[in-house]
């Protein structure tokens, strides 16, 4: 038995990686050439290959019913085509893109950064990389030991996966009760059908292995951030300090296995947030396509991508790039970019338009904790009544007083560095808009309620909290 349960894990696992690695790959050399290399491909692929598949499957829907392997070989031999037609056009040697394969060696330089480190700083790091080590396989052995148990990932992601393979299709139009076969259009069916497209090569549905792919995230995220700080600080004790910070907020254990979406949505948007800073720091439009990208995929795992975290995202771009006088100059540039534009334009098309469709025809807006046909739901009426609450839940529950520690210390620490570089504040202005906006929405909208029974508030504030910690390493990087 166990040796039947050992196979049926590394099949899932292997499935989950390499079926969306391939389209993912080709879609990156055709767009990028070799912008992404060594270590970052394989992270930063790691959040956008599966939508490449997903969102191909879910738009072939409207020409073709059916979701199953050849399917999935139809969007492989597209991409195939586009790749060595762009080998044919340029006249470039595939053995150009194969290069980007290739993994840097870090080893010597994180061995030379923890040679170099205090005895202090050290001991912290060997602890806090065991503790790392020790809940990876706990949410590991708790993951692929049991089934999906909270409701809205059940009835969101999994039973849609589970009719999907059934009817072998994707119902996009008609009654709303049976639509996309869910309870509400909320969270889109783009992860059902790709959980789909993995049981259907397996040939059968496992109600264990159908999270795999959650899993498969929250790992990649944390050794994304690792690789980004390490990069920024070339210090092992500060790049593996976040880590720790992320792992000790309540709820990341519950949705790093179970994934409410919340999770995901935070991770997509932590990227969003680097390679906002990546342009910032370098001034390459390609950052810029490649975050529209991520918007429309953030935009279809939940509505809070769309109307709550991006735009903020967006607003403290704004204003740095306003402080930096770069404004006029990023607009102008961005339009003369004529590749960069019209990659853009395709993202646009192909990533956001056939859901919005979908919902737009239906009338279906984006309250769905609301439950109304409505773009404001504004109550007339500022809720004041959520503020005794605070001490419940900041105080008196879980660990967020780790939290309310950490965060005036990096106000502080932002006051005292006094940084030169604007570029530096966007993630504390980022954090900062998200937090506001999401205060807003407790204190004039219909959600109040939801943070009065305590049902959304510690999902979205500890999510919230997450952006700013991810890049603690401004902070602790001495250049």
């Amino acid at each position: 038995m166990f040796e039947s349960s050992l196979l049926l894990f590394l099949e899932y696992i292997l499935l989950n990686i390499f079926i969306p690695f391939m389209p993912w790959l080709l879609f990156l050399w055709i767009f990028y050439g070799d912008k992404f290399k060594w270590i970052l491909l394989y992270l930063l692929s790691r959040f956008v290959w599966v939508w490449v598949v997903a969102f191909s499957l879910l738009n072939i829907q409207f020409i073709h019913f059916w979701v199953w392997v050849p399917e999935y070989f139809i969007i492989l031999w597209l991409l195939l085509i586009m790749f060595f037609l762009k080998l044919y056009l340029k006249k470039q040697n595939i053995y150009y893109y194969i290069q980007t394969l290739k993994i840097e060696n870090e080893i010597l330089k994180i061995k030379k950064s923890f040679i170099a480190l205090s005895i202090t700083e050290g001991i912290f790091t060997i602890i806090i990389l065991l503790y790392s080590v020790w809940f990876l396989c706990i949410s590991w052995l708790y993951c692929f030991n049991l089934p999906t148990w909270a409701y809205d990932s059940f009835r969101n992601r999994n039973l849609p996966a589970y009719n999907i393979y059934i009817d072998w299709w994707v119902y996009l139009f008609g009654d709303e009760s049976e639509i996309l076969w869910r309870w509400r259009l909320g969270y889109p069916i783009y992860i059902p059908a790709y959980k789909t497209l993995i049981s259907k090569f397996m040939r059968w549905i496992n109600d264990i292995y159908f999270n795999t792919r959650q899993w498969l995230v929250f790992v990649f995220w944390l050794l994304f951030i690792l690789s980004i700080t390490f990069k920024k600080t070339r210090n092992t004790f500060k790049s593996i300090l976040p880590v720790w910070l992320f792992l000790w907020l309540p709820l990341v254990f519950g949705h790093s296995v179970e994934w409410l979406m919340d999770l995901p949505l935070t991770i997509y948007c932590i990227i969003l947030a680097w390679l906002f800073y990546e342009y910032l720091e370098s001034k390459d439009f390609d950052y810029l396509s490649l975050w529209l990208l991520f918007w429309f995929i953030v935009s279809n795992i939940k509505n809070d991508g769309f109307v709550v975290f991006f735009p903020w995202l967006l607003m403290a771009l704004f204003v740095i790039l306003c402080l930096n006088k770069d404004l006029k100059s990023t607009i102008e540039w961005f339009f003369k970019d004529k590749w960069n534009l019209w990659k853009s334009i395709l993202y646009f098309i192909y990533f956001l338009v056939p859901f919005l469709v979908v919902r737009f025809i239906n009338w279906l807006w984006f309250n769905q904790a609301g439950h109304e046909r409505s773009g404001i739901w504004l109550t007339g009426e500022v809720h004041r009544e959520i503020f005794p609450y605070f001490k419940e839940f900041f105080i008196e529950m879980d660990n967020y007083n780790l939290i309310l520690i950490i965060l005036p210390l990096i106000i502080i620490l932002s006051f005292i560095r006094k940084w030169k570089n604007n570029n530096d504040k966007f993630f504390i202005l980022a954090w900062l808009f998200i937090f506001l906006i999401l205060m807003a929405v407790f204190l004039f909208t219909v959600d109040y309620e939801y943070f009065v029974d305590g049902s959304t508030v510690n999902r979205v504030f500890t999510m919230c909290f997450l952006i700013v910690l991810s890049f603690s390493w401004i902070l602790l990087n001495e250049k």
